[in-house]
Parts: structure tokens; sequence; C-alpha cells
């Protein structure tokens, strides 16, 4: 009797090699899944393991195939775990010979009973063949006795027939199946030994795999956040919502200030960070019309960021002020009350303005302006989630071939402030400028979105007062609102 185990990664496979190797004839005894390969289990693949026997052979055949196979198939595994299995499939491989023996000399017993019981009709069965039809431990009790013995053993009676025809097994026949099972029994509790054995070995090696190279692959911690030079302005700078990474880069890149006093340590750092905040603020150059050469601008954003009076400033600065010849044009009817407003403004300053209600007719106020130096031109607030009032803006800045100014709210969240830049820039965004810096201390947002975006800084405003409370760009001053909440 000849044992095997197989490996594949499907049972059709173990099937195809066992019909290869030991014939169609072959047995299955035990059939299992198990899983291979990965790392710590991971990326482990799923296989078929199935013991199967065939074929009576000399018990030192036997013996010697497991011996040699187990080496063959063990080479690099435990001594342990493969002396354990060779010894338990040897004493497998006894235990079913003895009884496949047992099972042969049944049969012929078998056998020679039919004959005699045709060339003898008595029912009664001669001692000579007593012994056959005797369990062995019955035949060898039979054979003790002495021949003087005048009370024969009678045979032992035939099992009855069952309905089915199907005869019961005898005590011996139970017994032999008993030790089959238990052979079985050991062969399993062999293989679940070995294969313990293997993943324990495994995850051994494994362990010591990644512990040697832990110093190596082990990620570095961040390195702590050093703030040499005054802590409290990073602090501050976190307060108005600056962006973390913002702030520690600006105070990291602050000079040392160890060397001074006490007393100066904090102006000094204050004035350094300001000068810092200055130079990272991309600021445009402020409107600078030139006499009889027409400058045209429009000012386009959100609906309630001061737009119409931003132009009302900027047209009394330049009209009462630089003493400018401006026009102001609006192209916002959808508001009655913006095209009042903006006339009052008008006559107040003894500005003309003009009212087009489409884009022709302001193309054509743009024609007759042809005379003046500076048009301010006022818009619909629009939102910038409306790609077709985008749309419509863009043509008419095309059309009109200006400059456009984005005005944008001190108060409105930083996350709304770039996705306007990002909007409106479809249309036409040139400059930005910030209103209602009075209205707010948390300004850090502007200068994230400054930094965040690019767009150059051309005016900001702090009041409502006209032409008072509107300032060109300037980093200085601007880190001063910053740092100072505009005091």
């Amino acid at each position: 009797m000849l044992i095997r185990e197989y490996e594949a990664n499907s049972l059709k496979e173990c099937l195809t090699q066992i019909r290869n190797e030991l014939g169609p004839e072959a047995i299955i005894l035990d059939t299992r899944k198990a899983r291979k390969g990965g790392l710590l289990g991971i990326g482990a693949r799923e296989i078929v393991r199935v013991v199967a026997a065939t074929g009576l052979v000399p018990r030192e055949e036997v013996e010697a195939k497991s011996l040699s196979t187990g080496a063959s198939k063990e080479e690099g595994r435990p001594k342990e775990s493969a002396g354990a299995t060779s010894a338990a499939a040897a004493r497998a491989y006894r235990t079913i010979a003895a009884v496949a023996n047992n099972s042969t000399e049944q049969r012929s017993a078998s056998n020679r009973s039919a004959s005699a019981t045709k060339t003898r009709p008595s029912p009664s069965i001669s001692s000579s063949h007593e012994e056959e039809y005797l369990p062995s431990s019955t035949s060898k009790a039979r054979r003790t006795t002495p021949a003087t013995n005048s009370h024969p053993v009678e045979p032992a009676a035939e099992p009855t027939p069952t309905t089915n025809g199907a005869k019961k097994p005898s005590v011996s026949s139970m017994q032999r199946i008993g030790e089959l099972e238990q052979a079985l029994a050991e062969i399993r509790e062999a293989l679940d030994t070995l294969q313990q054995q293997q993943q324990l070995a495994q995850e051994q090696t494994v362990t010591a795999v990644v512990s040697a190279l832990a110093p190596v692959v082990a990620p570095s911690a961040p390195p702590p956040l050093v703030l040499p030079a005054c802590p409290e302005l990073y602090k501050r700078l976190l307060e108005i919502g600056v962006d973390e990474a913002l702030a520690r880069d600006l105070v990291e890149n602050l000079p040392d200030v160890s060397r001074w006093s006490e007393q100066a340590r904090l102006p000094m750092a204050l004035s350094a960070l300001s000068d810092l905040i200055a130079r990272r603020i991309p600021i445009a150059a402020p409107l600078s019309p030139t006499p009889g050469q027409l400058t045209t601008v429009v000012f386009i954003g959100p609906t309630g960021v001061g737009k119409t009076t931003t132009i009302a400033k900027l047209a009394a600065r330049f009209a009462l002020l630089e003493h400018k010849r401006v026009a102001l044009l609006t192209v916002d009817t959808y508001r009655i009350a913006a095209v009042e407003q903006l006339k009052t403004y008008g006559q107040i300053m003894d500005i003309p303005v003009r009212v087009a209600y489409d884009q022709s007719e302001a193309v054509a106020a743009v024609r007759e302006c042809a005379d003046y130096d500076l048009l301010l031109i006022d818009t619909a607030g629009r939102s910038q989630k409306n790609t077709m009032q985008v749309g419509e803006l863009k043509s008419l800045i095309d059309r009109l071939n200006t400059k456009s100014y984005l005005v944008l709210s001190a108060c409105m969240k930083e996350r709304d402030m770039l996705e306007a830049v990002e909007r409106f820039s479809k249309a036409r965004v040139d400059n930005l400028i910030f209103t209602k810096l009075d209205e707010t201390d948390s300004r850090g947002s502007l200068l994230n979105v400054l930094d965040k975006t690019g767009v150059p800084l051309a005016y900001i405003t702090t009041g409502q007062k006209v032409p008072e409370d509107i300032e060109v760009a300037d980093g200085r001053r601007f880190a001063h609102l910053l740092l100072e909440e505009g005091r």
C-alpha cells in the first residue's frame, strides 16, 4: 500500500497528478484546503492538499518509499516534523496492510466454504473446515482444544440476511474498520502537526526579516517645529486665519532675534514678519490714466461685495483729487437701485453716467467716451457658480477689450473666494480688490488667497466713506492690517 500527499492549486489538478502517478485505482484518503505563500498571510494563495493511497506492496518497500518520499518532500523543513510524519505514516501503512491481508484471507475462506457446501449437502460442517468460518480468535481456541473432546464446537451460524439482501458486519469487521479509521486519524494528526510547524517556521522567518529591516525602512518622525523667534507671532498668525503651512514658513524665515534685548525682541520680530509678508504679497500697479487716452476698467464679482461703492470711490479720487476726466457706465440693469445709486454719485461729482442694456449699447457708450481719460464700468453681481452668467461677462469683456478687476469682500469664506477667482478667471481677472476690511478681524484668509492664486492686489477698502476709505495696495500696509487688526 502506497500513500502520498499531493498539492496543487485546485482539486482537479491534484486528481490529475494522482491518476498519472498512482493510477485510476487510487483511493482518496483525505482532502483539505490551505493557504500558502504571501507575507504574514497577506497575498497568500489558496491550495488543495490530497492524501491518496494505492496498491499492496511489501512492508519493507512501503517504509523505504515513505522514508525516501518524505525526505525529498520535507527537504529544508524542520527535522522533527519530518520524523513525526514518517513514523505516523509507517504505522498507518502497517495497519492498512494488515487489514488488507485479513480481508484477503477472509475472502479465500469464504470461497472454500462455498465449494464445500456444494459438494456436501449435509447441514453439519466438518471440524476440518470449521476454522475457516470462525473468527481468528475462535479458530485459534479451537486448535488448542484436545482431540479427545467429545463435544465439538459448532460452527458460527450464518448471518441472517436483511431485507435489502446485505449482511450484517461481524465483530472482526467492525474492529478492522476501527483500526483503519484510527490509522487515518493518525495520518491527519501528523499532517496537521506538520502544517502548524511549517506555518510557525514561516512566521518566525518573516518576523526575523522584518525585525532586521525595521531600522532601515521605518519612517523617520517629522522634525519638531522649532520657533526660535517669538512663538507668539506663529500663534497670532493662526488666530487670524493664516494657513498653518504658510504661517510656519513665515515664522521659520524670521531672523534670529535671540541676540536682541527682552524689550526689543517682540517689536523687532513683528517688523521682520511684516517685511516677509509684504514681500510675499503680489502687488499690482495702480490705475494711472493718461490724459487724452481712454482707459477702460470693468468691475466684476459676486453680489453684495461693494462694486458700485468702490467705483464711486475711485471716480471721486481721480476726478476730484487728480482732476482727470472720468465717465461712468453701468450694465447692471437687474437692479434699479444700482442705476439710481450710480447716477446719484455722478450728480454729486459732476460725472456723466451712461446706462447700457445690452452689449451693443455698451460698445456704443465706450465710443462716446473716447475723449475721456478714464471709464469705469459697473456690472451686475454674478454668482461664480452660474456658468452662463460668467460666460456673458467673458463675452462683454472680450468685446470691450478692457482690463478687469475682481472685487471680493474680506467677510467671505476663503473657500468661496478661491472658487470665485477660479470661476471668474474664465472670463478675465487681471487684479483683485478686497473690500470691507473694517468689518472683520480674521484677515488671514486674504493672505492665503493671494498666496495660493498669485493674482496681484490692486486696491483695498476700509470703510464706507467716499473717497477716503480706499487705498492703493501696499505690502507693508496690508501686513500691518493683518497683524495689528487694522488699528
